[in-house]
């Protein structure tokens, strides 16, 4: 480890000591800036899909693998995590323990902040030419953990919280933009702002998961060919328009059943003709029925307890 790694380590160290003395209450733990949570987990998870929303994200202990699409990410401590638009991902905490908890800060990072930063301070950042995804894992720089570190004492103080926390905010995506990767970064999260009749598209099927795709309507909302259409969808999502609506109506489900409603309802609020059906897709997404689904985790709750 080179001296400028042993220097963010230094920084998250600090961070994770400051963690360690809040009283978090829930794994996903909303602070008082409006803008950032501590995540947090005692052991390993089990893979599990949900949305992700754009965001940031740094680790400060632990190893997390994200897979989105056909490909597996890996990011620890020293690496960050930036998407720009919801995706449909399976995440796993793999290192997390009693002893060393897994530990993490996300941030929202809607695009248009990114882009005004860019504009504001000037900043001259050349495209390149590999594809973008709409997701970015790049190496956390001194000045980003230091960012960080900075938000995470604000926490002591709510009320210069409420009036530091942005412009703390704004210096973070300045040094993210001002590094090494500052230019795959913006375009990674910038590039379907700037071809946004495909941002108009996933928000569209993000925002109506429930109602039937007409991939000739969806393909005429973001003026572009149906092939154009499922080449950039898939691009940013990493499935199909209409994989992606099959998950996040399947993500949505599960939430339901969770909250207490039975399989034949949640079957045919989500638009499946049968319960059957709803059950074979469900299965064949998070491995088991929505009924051997709820049985274990009722289980696993009794055995808590």
């Amino acid at each position: 480890m080179d001296n400028y790694q042993e220097n963010v380590q230094e920084v998250l160290n600090r961070i994770l000591n400051v963690i360690l003395k809040l009283p978090l209450r829930t794994n996903r733990f909303q602070t008082v800036i409006p803008f950032l949570q501590i995540l947090t987990e005692k052991s390993p998870t089990v893979a599990s899909k949900g949305p992700l929303k754009p965001s940031l994200c740094i680790i400060v202990q632990g190893k997390t693998h994200m897979q989105i699409g056909e490909e597996t990410i890996e990011y620890k401590p020293g690496n960050f995590l930036a998407t720009s638009v919801n995706l449909p991902v399976t995440g796993q905490v793999v290192e997390a323990s009693v002893d060393t908890p897994y530990m993490a800060l996300r941030i929202e990072l809607p695009p248009g902040e990114v882009a005004a930063v860019a504009t504001e301070a000037d900043l001259k950042l050349q495209p390149r030419s590999e594809s973008h995804q709409g997701i970015f894992v790049g190496k956390t720089t001194l000045e980003v953990a230091e960012g960080f570190e900075k938000l995470i004492k604000l926490l002591q103080n709510p009320k210069a919280a409420k009036y530091l926390a942005p412009a703390v905010k704004r210096e973070i995506i300045f040094w993210l933009l001002a590094g090494e990767e500052g230019a795959a970064f913006y375009f990674s999260m910038l590039w379907h702002q700037e071809a946004s009749e495909i941002s108009k598209v996933v928000d569209w099927v993000t925002h109506n998961f429930n109602s039937n795709i007409n991939i000739k309507e969806l393909a005429k909302l973001g003026n572009m060919s149906v092939s154009s259409l499922h080449y950039k969808f898939k691009e940013v999502t990493g499935k199909t328009p209409l994989q992606y609506q099959k998950q996040l109506r399947l993500q949505e489900a599960r939430r339901l059943l969770l909250d207490g409603a039975n399989v034949t309802e949640t079957a045919l609020q989500m638009g499946y003709q049968s319960s059957t059906q709803f059950s074979r897709e469900y299965k064949r997404l998070f491995g088991l029925s929505p009924v051997h689904y709820l049985r274990s985790r009722n289980d696993a709750l009794s055995n808590q307890i």
